[in-house]
C-alpha cells in the first residue's frame, strides 16, 4: 500500500525553521472528527503530512464491511505516490480527533521544497527507505503465531499511541473492535478474542473495546520468547 509511510520520526528530522518553511509553502489544512481526508477512488494528488490528530484509515470489505488497515497520527504520511498522474486512493481516511491539522503537498508545491528546501526532500527519500523495511518487517510477520501477531500489533499502538500509566502500563484509547484488532493482525475476531483472553490471564493485557492498558516491556518479552519457541 504505498499510499501510507508509517514514518512518526518524518518531522523530527526536520529543523524548525524547515518546518515554518514548510508551512508558508504548503499551508497546512484542519479537519474535525468524522471527517474524511479522502475517499476510494479520489485522485491522489497531494502528499499528506499529518501534524496533529489521529486517522483510521480503512477500506471496505467484499462484505461491506468496514475494515481498518491502520491508524496513523503525527509524522506519518499518506498519499505516497502523488507525483504519479494516475493515482488513486483505494482506502478512506477519516479522522477521530476534534483538531486533526495535515500538511498537504501538491506536485507543484513538492518540486519547489526540493529546490528551496534540500533536506527535506531527503528526509522524505529516507522515509521512503525505511518503508520498504517495513514492508519486509510486515511479510515476515505474516508467518508468526496468532499470538505474536496480535502482540505486535497491541505494542505498536502502545508505542505509538498510548500514553504511559502507572507500574509499566500504557493505556491505548481507540476506537478499535475486536474486528479491527483481527485486521490488523491478519486473524479472525474470534482468534482475537481468545488470544485476548489468554493475554490477560498472562497478566499483560487489559480493558476491552475502546480502552486496553499493556504491560509493554513483559508483552515485548512474552512475544520474544515466543518467537524463539516457534
Amino acid at each position: 500500500m504505498p499510499w501510507f509511510i508509517p514514518q512518526p520520526g518524518f518531522l523530527e528530522r526536520l529543523t524548525e525553521e524547515e518546518k515554518i518553511r514548510m508551512g508558508t509553502i504548503c499551508p497546512p489544512r484542519t479537519y474535525r472528527r468524522g471527517e474524511a481526508i479522502f475517499r476510494p477512488g479520489d485522485p491522489c494528488q497531494e502528499l499528506v503530512i499529518v501534524l496533529d490528530g489521529t486517522l483510521k484509515v480503512s477500506r471496505l470489505t467484499e462484505r461491506g464491511q468496514e475494515r481498518i488497515l491502520y491508524l496513523v497520527g503525527p509524522g506519518d504520511i499518506l498519499g505516497a505516490n502523488f507525483l504519479d498522474a494516475n493515482a488513486q486512493y483505494h482506502a478512506e481516511a477519516v479522522c477521530l480527533n476534534d483538531e486533526v491539522r495535515i500538511c498537504p503537498v501538491n506536485r507543484e508545491q513538492f518540486i519547489r521544497v526540493a529546490k528551496e528546501l534540500p533536506n527535506v526532500s531527503l528526509s522524505l527519500c529516507g522515509a521512503l527507505a525505511q518503508r520498504l523495511e517495513h514492508l519486509e518487517d510486515q511479510l515476515e510477520a505474516a508467518t508468526a503465531p496468532v499470538a505474536v501477531r496480535l502482540g505486535r500489533v497491541l505494542v505498536w499502538l502502545a508505542q505509538r499511541f498510548g500514553k504511559p500509566a502507572e507500574a509499566g502500563w500504557y493505556r491505548i484509547e481507540s476506537e478499535l473492535r475486536q474486528e479491527d484488532l483481527a485486521a490488523l493482525a491478519g486473524t479472525t475476531r474470534v482468534t482475537v478474542t481468545h488470544t485476548l483472553s489468554m493475554l490477560r490471564q498472562a497478566g499483560l493485557v487489559e480493558g476491552t473495546r475502546g480502552t486496553y492498558h499493556v504491560r509493554l516491556e513483559e508483552l515485548e518479552a512474552y512475544l520474544e520468547d515466543l518467537a524463539w519457541e516457534d
